[in-house]
């Protein structure tokens, strides 16, 4: 597949969207599917919906603090590091719907975090958030914290269930794969919008491919490749053959 990347004779440029999947090699648990936080105690969706936590602040600080932590201690898995080292051949940008900073921690450089860190923590008030800004915080609250700034009941600096992805995040997520060669789907199940619509961006011609434990449900499948496995096990290998594929 002769790409505009070979004419031009700079990196193929591959867009890259990642979910929980991509992460639980690392240890880290993923909400949906077998064994997910969701399907274990379904009150975790009542603690990570916009409308529902505030009167259960300090429930949701307990979950919270929980990923707070297990982020912290997980590593990045050789998927993440795959990512990173495809740099040196690709002109990489990350899309990721995970909030543990791993892509950053293995060295990805173009990372855009679209549902937020749990290292950084927010007022509640949309109006106090909007002129102050989130802050990094990677501290375990017994208490439920507060806003320095006005005092009202803080967050992770997260995007939940109920809210609109941050727009600029969007446009960024969305540019990617208008100019992709290759755009990937890895450890997501294509059920979470907008996020999963990034795929509808792509050009015709861009080679596009899913990592996942299991195919999307669309039919037919959008995708020219799907490689269904663990990503740190078949993402580095499948990296090499795509680009190949449009050098």
């Amino acid at each position: 597949m002769r790409t505009d990347a070979v004419a031009s004779g700079r990196k193929p440029r591959l867009a890259v969207l990642t979910g929980a999947g991509i992460s639980a090699p690392s240890g880290l648990p993923v909400y949906r599917g077998d064994n997910g936080l969701w399907d274990r105690n379904p009150d975790i969706a009542k603690l990570t919906t916009a409308s529902r936590w505030h009167g259960r602040a300090q429930q949701a600080w307990e979950h919270w603090n929980e990923l707070r932590q297990a982020s912290s201690l997980a590593r990045p898995n050789p998927a993440h590091e795959a990512l990173a080292a495809a740099e040196t051949c690709f002109d990489v940008r990350i899309a990721t719907q995970n909030v543990d900073g791993l892509h950053a921690r293995a060295g990805s450089r173009h990372v855009t975090d679209l549902h937020g860190s749990v290292f950084h923590t927010r007022c509640s008030a949309r109006a106090c958030h909007a002129r102050h800004g989130a802050w990094f915080d990677e501290s375990l609250h017994e208490n439920v914290p507060t806003c320095p700034h006005c005092g009202r009941i803080a967050r992770p600096d997260v995007v939940l269930f109920g809210e609109r992805l941050p727009a600029r995040k969007m446009r960024t997520s969305i540019d990617a794969a208008r100019h992709a060669d290759v755009w990937i789907a890895i450890g997501t199940s294509g059920t979470v919008f907008p996020a999963a619509g990034l795929i509808d961006h792509c050009r015709p011609g861009t080679l596009r491919a899913l990592v996942n434990t299991q195919p999307w449900a669309d039919n037919p499948s959008p995708f020219e490749r799907e490689v269904l496995g663990d990503a740190a096990v078949v993402l580095p290998d499948l990296l090499g053959e795509l680009h190949d594929a449009v050098s």
